[in-house]
């Protein structure tokens, strides 16, 4: 059994044929079938099915690509390792994260990639639960996450802090803040883009319960609800677009801040890229206080 073997196998699986795998791993599509038949007579075992539309693995397959990604991300680890003992940052680093942190996030790796050109990096966009399972299953190596996570390693990121977003005309827009209780009467629109589990906290911690009369799937949708009258929402301030008109964004009282933390499975687990990226997120994260501001604005 060997390396190529294993990567010829993954590969067919993420891309689900041949010619998908051959792309992934630029060889030839006679190399990969070479490797995954090589594979089979070794193992005396049938682990992929072709099919005209492509290929699919069988039971036992899928059962052995955990560990066979387990052992190409060891072997990885080991020549990213002896590199870095050399001096030079190698490897590929996934990082996921919800909507409104990739306000902050291109900015960071703009100066990562600056330092160390020779890592690729992947940037993944999802929602709170998506990048908790990213994270999970090793699909990514960092995730932002929110609130304390003790079963991770974590490290501050960013900081902002929850607004009212009001129609501009609404009687509230130009208070200086509101409570949640004064928004009670307004219909409350939810995104599903994320937060949900920190709003609840929020409005319980508060003696009040969350009850949205709409629920959508991304922000954007969300502001130009409230830009319509349909209703009102709290969001984080990073969550804000550059487009204001029509939409009044109102410190709440007493204020809520939100802290974002870069998370890893275990710090023991941090591969030198991981490591090298985490170096640059100054002490205590960034803190964005005013709403317009923008990640160009954090480094």
């Amino acid at each position: 059994m060997n390396l190529a073997q294993l990567r010829a196998l993954r590969a067919v699986h993420e891309a689900g044929s041949v010619t998908g795998a051959a792309e992934l791993l630029d060889v030839t599509q006679s190399a990969v079938s070479h490797a995954l038949n090589s594979l089979e007579n070794e193992l005396g075992l049938r682990l992929v099915v072709r099919e005209r539309t492509g290929c699919r693995l069988t039971e036992v397959g899928r059962r052995l690509i955990p560990h066979a990604a387990e052992a190409l991300r060891h072997v990885d680890r080991f020549a990213e390792e002896a590199a870095a003992a050399a001096g030079l940052v190698t490897g590929r680093l996934g990082i996921g994260a919800f909507p409104s942190a990739h306000r902050v996030l291109p900015a960071f790796v703009r100066e990562f990639r600056r330092l160390h050109p020779a890592v690729e990096v992947l940037l993944w966009e999802g929602t709170d639960d998506e990048v908790n399972e990213w994270i999970e299953r090793r699909v990514v190596e960092l995730g932002v996450v929110c609130g304390l996570r003790p079963d991770l390693h974590t490290v501050p990121f960013a900081n902002d802090e929850f607004l009212a977003v009001l129609p501009a005309d609404h009687p509230l827009a130009g208070e200086p803040a509101v409570s949640l209780a004064d928004l009670e009467d307004d219909p409350f629109l939810l995104s599903g883009a994320g937060c949900e589990p920190l709003l609840r906290d929020l409005y319980r911690s508060r003696g009040l319960s969350l009850a949205p009369a709409h629920r959508v799937h991304t922000m954007s949708t969300l502001l130009a609800m409230v830009r319509e009258n349909v209703g009102v929402s709290v969001i984080p301030s990073l969550a804000l677009d550059e487009r204001r008109d029509g939409i009044a964004a109102v410190p709440l009282r007493p204020p809520a801040p939100r802290s974002l933390l870069l998370a890893a499975r275990s710090e023991q687990d941090l591969s030198p890229a991981a490591r090298a990226f985490l170096t640059t997120i100054p002490d205590g994260g960034v803190t964005l206080t005013a709403p317009a501001e923008h990640a160009s604005a954090v480094l």
